[in-house]
């Protein structure tokens, strides 16, 4: 029976819905052998990776059920009885199908193996009796009774444990293989093995598969189809729950199931009701051996001899791989008995071999072995790992997996000194997300508190530059709260916890009182690092204190320059205060930033460094030099060569996106925005701003309001240091969406907040992204007075400063203002010279903006004869893929009475869909309200309605759900799957 392609879609759909996930290929291939006849399929397979459950699934398919199906398990033991699984197999027939009446004599010799099937079966030869005879005689009544039975599948599994006996038969039974028989076998594929050799006679198709675990990729997919079935599980959880079921099972299917079903049982054992985010996750990170995996691993230890028992618990202390004569050494195995006990782990898989080196398959097998091993036992071998480890290994020691060793051991001193020299072998090589998890074990393990304090200094240092949850901030404040460190390790303590506040896990006024309150212990004792301190309160935000309290301590940090003489407090000074002056528009600021064009002697200086041209890319971008950002941003690769840090290689790729947005290069953006946005969760600031390029981009480029208008709303709620972009830019394109609807009212609301922190901070060079719209928005609700006193202040505010943007957006507002006067001669060449202005900063977006309201003005000076300047508006918009704002300036012609025909007349669609309607139809399909849909067209919702009701008349839909978009039409996905924020600025 041929299938289409959509059938198998259909059954590869159905099989993860049942959490069967990926083997697509492998399930294609073994249907296409199962398919024209006689053909031997071997399915090659690690235990727990699923071979079993492919098979199942093939065969469960529509197209074999109505074959005879035979299945057969070798049995998993030193001695089986011969025969077995054929036996167990053919046991089935009786149930699965009906013999013929009239059968051969000789096939009465099945009877005797198989007892099941005595009674319909000719009775045996007497010379059967003679077991030469009958084994003689066996094959080839087997391969009679199954010729006889048409199309059949006989499937054995666990091939590898198979009998000599069955293993004859089945060389008999292949030799003259009946034409509708298809014999599949399973067999153990662990890495190291032999694989057993099927004799495949001529003519007869043979298809090798094996099927490995899963991909990381597929381990999510089964995790989200697992997750559907369970309301304990958040949606936004799911990505970390899947990195974190991939890394414990090993993508091994059986193994990931378990897990999590356990994690459940117990959240449910508990009386957890699972509604609180972090319970599954925490359950699984703290899981012990799920049971179906302690009972799989406690089978395929039980035939082992005592030798390999002691070389698992070895290697479940040791838990790296190492060669075989470490294993043995630690197990105390004698060298002439330690080959044959590694070879048996290995054939049992509860070993994985790679090359010489041993170890378990995943670490929930580890888990497993390791609860095997007596508690003294485990603290002997702990000690006697670690000493072997120090003897055997060439290179850089294992320092991490010896501080394990050691405290399992009872060494805990002996095992904090390797942490922290580990830690700080790491943040010397920049590697400063390894160094902060390091340094926050210590913090958590070291008993004493002085070890705490120093663990505790080192913690906050490289936690700016890495990826610091709450949980670093919590063990930060805990040192301070509990353990009295002196005031100068107190102050600085406070200084990088103020940092790592600001960058990834609280707030700037939590940040900014966080470092206030260190500045007067630092002072005290050390000069250097209140300098550094005051620094750090340099850098200003649209959260934060007013700019004048900021450039105090950039003023008072000046004073105390001299007194610095170490390399990376100069270097961090030297980043702060060059982006502190950027980010106001501070014409000294180009002057500050050659400091940070010296060589750097560390890899932590050499961050510094990097972490200022970062800064002031974004500053830069912001202010309206985009070709002098792109110039820091490539510096700040070039410093990021050498070193590890994920929160600057975050910032880089978020600069990379504001940049791209600005510029117009907008090809893949959306994507590239969502990928940023999931990589950098938990880096509120970095989310943040991916959010807002992805919410910009849902809006003026798919036109998908919703979308939009969710991503603006949760960027601006996630950030915690903002600099300016993200509440301004969020606020001004939800003004825009609310204005392009008609409601002024609510549009002055998306700005109000915005605006009070700008004359709270006194940071008016941010205002250039959301003064314009907040112009229109107020004079559109009557308060045009309060528009002038804005644009007044804003004016003023940035007089001074060297922010070109911000002058182009004055430009915008002033003309806004003539306008709403009733002077639209000055407000064209006000807005002539903005566009001007925004085309020499290379933002078309912005200069699309101001022709388009220099068109609008045009039109109500001269009408139609105006048309032809916004139609070459709608021409740049519609090259830069800005559709949103093709639909306005389109909708701004049709209220001058101004339509566009074919010079053939408006062109007729009959029963089918215009391009209009098959947009209406493709929003109707993806669930949008009919306001979503007039909002991201923008339309009425009575021409949205209108539309949909012609759309059913098309279609004799009988209801809005019945509507469907015409063949070759795909509805697009949804752009972007929306997760909660995550949990940096830049100092």
């Amino acid at each position: 029976m041929d299938r289409s392609p959509l059938d198998t879609r259909h059954d590869e759909v159905r099989s993860e819905r049942a959490g069967f996930v990926g083997r697509h290929e492998e399930m294609r291939r073994l249907r296409e052998a199962l398919r024209p006849g006689r053909s031997i399929v071997v399915v090659r397979g690690e235990a727990g990776t699923g071979t079993s459950r492919l098979v199942d699934e093939v065969l469960g398919e529509a197209e074999f059920v109505e074959w005879t199906q035979l299945r057969g398990t070798c049995p998993d033991s030193p001695e089986p009885a011969a025969l077995e699984v054929v036996a167990s197999a053919l046991a089935q027939l009786p149930y699965r199908a009906g013999l013929p009446d009239r059968m051969p004599p000789f096939t009465g010799v099945v009877g005797l193996v198989v007892p099941e099937l005595a009674d319909r079966l000719p009775m045996a030869p007497a010379a059967a009796a003679d077991p030469d005879v009958r084994r003689g005689l066996l094959p080839r009544a087997v391969r009679t009774l199954l010729a006889s039975l048409g199309d059949t599948v006989l499937v054995l599994e666990g091939i590898h444990h198979a009998d000599p006996a069955t293993l004859g038969l089945l060389d008999h039974l292949t030799d003259m293989m009946p034409v509708g028989l298809r014999l599949v076998v399973t067999e153990d594929a662990a890495p190291g093995l032999p694989v057993l050799g099927i004799r495949v006679p001529g003519g007869t198709r043979c298809e090798e598969l094996l099927v490995g675990p899963w991909t990381p990729e597929e381990t999510e997919r089964f995790v989200r189809l697992w997750g559907g079935r369970y309301s304990e599980v958040p949606p936004g959880e799911l990505p970390e729950l899947a990195t974190l079921v991939h890394t414990l099972s090993g993508g091994f299917a059986g193994a990931a199931g378990a897990l999590l079903d356990d994690a459940v049982e117990l959240l449910r054992a508990g009386g957890a009701d699972g509604t609180r985010g972090g319970e599954v996750l925490a359950a699984v990170r703290e899981a012990g051996v799920p049971g179906r995996v302690g009972r799989e691993f406690a089978r395929r230890c039980a035939p082992l001899t005592e030798d390999a028992r002691r070389i698992v618990a070895a290697a479940a202390v040791l838990d790296r791989p190492v060669p075989a004569d470490v294993l043995a050494d630690v197990a105390e195995c004698p060298p002439e008995r330690a080959a044959a006990a590694v070879d048996a782990c290995v054939r049992r898989s509860v070993l994985r071999a790679a090359g010489p080196w041993l170890s378990f398959r995943h670490p929930l097998d580890r888990r497993a072995a390791l609860a095997r091993v007596p508690g003294p036992r485990v603290a002997r071998l702990s000690l006697r790992a670690a000493r072997i480890l120090h003897q055997s290994t060439d290179g850089p020691l294992p320092l991490v997996d010896l501080a394990r060793l050691y405290t399992a051991a009872g060494r805990v001193h002996e095992g904090l000194r390797c942490l922290v020299v580990a830690a700080d072998r790491a943040a010397a090589a920049g590697d400063y997300a390894t160094a902060t998890r390091l340094y926050a074990r210590t913090v958590a393990e070291d008993p004493r508190a002085g070890g705490r304090v120093r663990a505790a200094v080192k913690l906050a240092r490289t936690a700016q530059l890495a990826r610091a949850g709450e949980q670093v901030v919590a063990a930060v404040r805990t040192v301070l709260d509990e353990d009295d460190p002196p005031p100068r390790l107190r102050g600085e303590i406070r200084l990088h916890l103020s940092v790592v506040l600001r960058n990834q896990t609280g707030g700037a006024l939590d940040s900014l009182e966080e470092v206030a309150r260190a500045i007067p212990d630092l002072e005290a004792s050390d000069p250097q690092t209140a300098a550094r301190a005051m620094a750090v309160a340099a850098i200003p935000s649209i959260q934060g204190w007013p700019l004048d309290r900021h450039r105090h301590w950039l003023d008072r940090g000046d004073t105390l320059a001299e007194q610095v003489t170490d390399p990376v407090a100069r270097a961090a000074i030297a980043a702060n205060r060059a982006t502190a002056l950027m980010l106001v528009g501070d014409p000294s600021a180009w002057r500050a930033a050659q400091a940070l064009r010296g060589p750097a002697a560390s890899a932590m200086e050499a961050a510094h460094h990097a972490r200022g041209w970062t800064n002031l890319a974004h500053a830069a971008s912001a202010l309206g030099y985009g070709t002098r950002a792109r110039g820091f941003l490539d510096r700040a690769v070039a410093g990021l060569a050498d070193t590890s840090s994920p929160y600057l290689e975050g910032l880089v790729q978020t600069a990379r996106l504001v940049l791209a947005w600005h510029g117009g290069h907008w090809d893949g953006l959306h994507a590239d925005a969502d990928h940023t946005t999931r990589l950098y969760q938990e880096i509120p600031d970095l989310t943040a701003e991916a959010m807002l390029v992805r919410g910009l981009i849902s809006l003026h480029v798919l036109g998908d309001v919703p979308r939009a208008r969710h991503d603006l709303a949760e960027a601006a709620r996630t950030t915690c240091y903002d600099t300016g972009f993200i509440l301004t830019s969020s606020a001004a394109a939800g003004a825009r969406i609310h204005l392009e609807a008609g409601r002024p009212g609510q549009a002055c609301e998306a700005v109000e907040d915005v605006l009070r922190r700008i004359e709270h901070t006194q940071g008016w060079v941010w205002a250039g992204e959301v003064l314009p719209v907040a112009v229109e928005a107020l004079h559109g609700s009557g308060r045009t007075a309060r528009a002038r006193r804005l644009v007044a202040d804003f004016a003023a505010g940035s007089a001074n400063g060297d922010a070109p943007a911000a002058q182009a957006a004055l430009a915008v507002c002033r003309a806004l203002l003539a306008e709403a006067a009733d002077r639209p001669d000055e407000a064209v060449d006000l807005l002539a010279d903005a566009e001007t202005r925004w085309r020499l900063l290379d933002r078309p977006l912005d200069a699309a903006r101001a022709a388009e309201a220099r068109g609008r003005c045009l039109l109500d000076l001269r009408g139609e004869a105006a048309a032809r300047d916004v139609q070459d508006v709608v021409e740049v918009y519609r090259q830069l893929g800005a559709r949103w704002d093709v639909a306005r300036c389109r909708r701004l012609l049709r209220r001058h009475a101004i339509v566009t025909t074919h010079r053939r007349g408006r062109l007729g669609y009959g029963d089918r869909l215009s391009p209009r309607e098959e947009e209406v139809a493709r929003l109707v399909v993806r669930g949008r309200a009919n306001r979503d849909i007039a909002e991201s067209l923008v339309l009425s919702t009575r021409t949205v309605e209108h539309h949909v009701a012609r759309i059913m008349r098309k279609q004799n839909a009988a209801s809005r759900a019945d509507i469907a978009l015409p063949e070759g039409k795909e509805a697009a996905p949804d752009p972007g799957t929306v997760l909660p924020h995550g949990v940096g600025w830049r100092m």
